[in-house]
């Protein structure tokens, strides 16, 4: 292992984190959108080798209220909104797939059992089916990116798609 790199990688997710964390205070609040301070996240896990795998160390990650975080593991960097279940319709995740296809959808409460792992991509009836007999109440729908200016302009995407389907409450 290469220490300088662990160093090097860990500053460049925090200061990107820091960094996308002001932009969006601006850009977010015409609309609706309230942006929390970073924070350091615990308890988290990361999809790694073909398996979901906890997190022990802190990665940066901010609250966009409602409904939504922005953050960055050693992975990549990541932003989720929950939505609840019956607000997702048939269209809402076809377009969210097709749009957004290195994602993945799970509940809050088995939150480790994928709905849709793009790592082991299922059909989106498929997905649709299982959303509408699962009973979790909130659905997580979180999307990857390499660097904090792919997660950003894939969450202004996500933002137009998710007013376009009236499953965001601002």
């Amino acid at each position: 292992m290469n220490m300088l790199e662990v160093h090097n990688h860990l500053n460049k997710i925090w200061g990107e984190i820091f960094r996308l964390n002001e932009e969006l205070r601006e850009k977010l609040r015409p609309l609706g959108f309230k942006v929390e301070n970073v924070e350091e996240v615990f308890n988290a896990y990361i999809y790694l080798e073909g398996e979901w795998r906890e997190m022990l160390y802190p990665h940066p990650a901010f609250e966009i209220k409602p409904q939504g975080e922005v953050g960055a593991t050693i992975q990549s960097f990541y932003f989720v909104f929950g939505i609840p279940r019956e607000k997702v319709s048939k269209e809402f995740i076809f377009k969210f797939l097709k749009k957004f296809p290195q994602s993945y959808i799970y509940g809050t409460e088995n939150f480790l059992e994928d709905i849709y792992n793009h790592n082991n991509p299922k059909p989106p009836d498929d997905i649709y089916k299982h959303i509408v007999k699962s009973e979790e109440k909130i659905l997580q729908f979180e999307i990857e990116g390499n660097d904090a200016i792919e997660i950003e302009k894939k969450l202004f995407e996500f933002i137009e798609l998710a007013k376009e389907h009236k499953v965001l409450e601002i």
